[in-house]
């Protein structure tokens, strides 16, 4: 075995031209990194708590239209197959986006900070989940180190951007190359076929996703679920993830509370060689433990049999803090580790 890869060396320089890390999120990352609810303690949902939010119209749409007893997903898929509850879906779907856009972030470091504080430009984190907490945490850190690029598979309430150039904006706001103004994607809402071509956007993050996949290392999938009715979903993954070079030596981490035997027959064909992580929180994840440097340790330990000291995680309740510390952690990666290489 070669020699430890300590603390001294991972701060130090990153390896060049590292492979990409992908991560992505499902509902149950936005209810672990803020399980006390929002800045003002507003809950946040997982899919079937959302009858609970939207309360008496649901129940209303369900007593009337009588779906199969499977779950908020598979009611909603069901009701909208139904074209005489057009209008009232439409209605309930208001009612979500109302809800979602209300959200906003603590003041204190949440799980998301660390979560784009702890990966690179050559990274992306792809979310499911409609809420703006993902967003607004790469908003408020953007100006502390290079961050990961972040997508939006279902569309987001905080998130806009432009038709022909790619940024990060709000609705209000206007591309900085076009000065167009911004345009908030479409939102999926749980449909057994979902066609991604349908709405530009959030198509254009699909292939950015599908394409990093292909040349990924390492996917971490926390608390998604991985649904019947994302199936489409699913596949475009697959695809991606199974064309990379590195299979045989390519890890999937999976952050998520559920026993072993379910998550490994739900991601079975994810994981043909069982090469797999399963963590019940995300504090003992790689971007916890090895923040900035999760390609360092992965590639270390899995092509060379070095083992890596432990990096983190730095807990503080300080946001300026954590800012602190990742910015000095970031100082030895360069300008070309910068830049988004997409």
């Amino acid at each position: 075995m070669n020699e430890i890869l300590t603390k001294e060396k991972l701060k130090g320089p990153p390896f060049a031209n590292p492979l990409p890390h992908i991560v992505i999120l499902g509902a149950g990352a936005s209810k672990a990194a803020f399980c006390g609810g929002d800045r003002n303690r507003k809950s946040i949902p997982l899919m079937n708590g959302l009858p609970d939010v939207l309360g008496r119209p649901w129940r209303d749409l369900v007593n009337d239209s009588n779906p199969p007893d499977e779950g908020f997903e598979a009611q909603f898929s069901w009701i909208r197959s139904q074209t005489a509850y057009s209008n009232d879906l439409l209605q309930i779907e208001k009612l979500i986006v109302e809800y979602f856009e209300a959200l906003e972030l603590p003041d204190h470091p949440t799980i998301y900070d660390y979560i784009v504080l702890g990966l690179r430009p050559k990274d992306v984190v792809a979310t499911f989940n409609w809420d703006p907490l993902l967003f607004l945490a790469h908003k408020r850190n953007k100006s502390v180190a290079g961050l990961p690029d972040i997508r939006f598979l279902h569309g987001c309430v905080g998130f806009a951007t432009c038709p022909d150039h790619y940024v990060l904006g709000c609705p209000s706001e206007r591309c900085l190359e076009c000065r167009k103004p911004l345009t908030r994607s479409k939102l999926f809402f749980p449909e057994k076929n979902k066609d991604y071509t349908t709405d530009a956007l959030v198509y254009r993050d699909w292939e950015v996703v599908t394409e990093k996949l292909k040349r990924a290392f390492h996917l971490t999938i926390f608390g998604y679920s991985g649904p019947k009715t994302d199936y489409k979903a699913r596949q475009l993954l697959h695809d991606g993830w199974t064309q990379t070079p590195m299979q045989n030596f390519s890890h999937v981490e999976i952050i998520d509370i559920r026993s072993e035997d379910e998550l490994t027959r739900c991601w079975k064909e994810f994981i043909p060689f069982s090469h797999y992580m399963l963590i019940p929180d995300f504090w003992c994840s790689t971007i916890a433990k090895w923040p900035r440097r999760t390609a360092e340790y992965k590639l270390s330990a899995s092509l060379e049999g070095t083992v890596a000291d432990v990096l983190g995680p730095f807990h503080t309740k300080s946001l300026h803090e954590l800012q602190d510390w990742y910015s000095d952690l970031a100082m030895e990666e360069g300008q070309d580790d910068h830049q988004d290489n997409a």
